[in-house]
């Protein structure tokens, strides 16, 4: 078995990105404020990647300031490392799948001592020249949401090797691994969205509720 958790405003009780960019970006990036650009992606006239890219590699802070912002300021949801331990103990698998950035989901990680859980994030670096990279190995060129990293992509790879999956999730970009996963943990609107399609789902309102399914699995087995 697999827990398959999002990262911002599931994982992390809010999310991570936009404090970064209150604290770090410029006024303006590529001629606009990024919340124009933000606003842009959501009305679909950029994609992920494309306002991911203008707004994180013009940040005024190295990646390690950032780190150190976040692990200062961001917290885990209730439970989140309680239900790890649990999970340990058992041979559950947890991992992080995330639209967002790789160095600031392992951030927050490593704050909570939890550097080992494996994410599938946009991986971001930095060239020989200083530039600011973005990866994307997680990707599926018919993914219908984001060209970039798909959450589907990683669930069905994680189905392949055997594993039954339990997702937690909080948006519309959760919707197609709710879809797809054998029991879904939800918030937000991915909880309108679970309710509306009859997907399998109980309410995240901690990670405390993703324990007590699982004792009540095991129990009635």
């Amino acid at each position: 078995m697999m827990i398959l958790c999002d990262f911002d405003d599931t994982t992390a009780e809010q999310n991570v990105a936009t404090p970064l960019l209150e604290r770090y970006q410029p006024v303006t990036v590529a001629g606009m404020h990024w919340s124009e650009m933000r606003q842009r992606f959501r009305r679909s006239e950029l994609s992920l990647k494309e306002y991911q890219e203008y707004t994180f590699e013009a940040m005024g802070a190295s990646r390690e300031a950032q780190a150190q912002f976040v692990r200062e300021t961001a917290r885990l949801r209730e439970g989140f490392p309680e239900m790890v331990d649990y999970c340990v103990e058992r041979g559950i698998g947890v991992s992080i799948v995330s639209h967002g950035l790789d160095f600031y989901v392992r951030a927050l990680l490593q704050q909570a001592h939890l550097a080992h859980l494996p994410v599938f994030a946009v991986e971001n670096g930095e060239d020989m020249h200083g530039r600011v990279t973005f990866a994307y190995r997680f990707g599926d060129p018919a993914c219908d949401w984001y060209h970039g990293n798909c959450k589907c992509h990683v669930l069905e790879e994680l189905r392949e090797r055997g594993h039954q999956v339990i997702y937690a999730g909080d948006g519309l970009s959760d919707t197609c691994p709710a879809r797809k996963a054998d029991f879904v943990f939800a918030r937000a609107g991915l909880l309108s969205f679970c309710r509306a399609c009859n997907v399998p789902h109980r309410e995240l309102t901690d990670f405390h509720a993703v324990v007590d399914y699982l004792r009540e699995t095991e129990a009635s087995r």
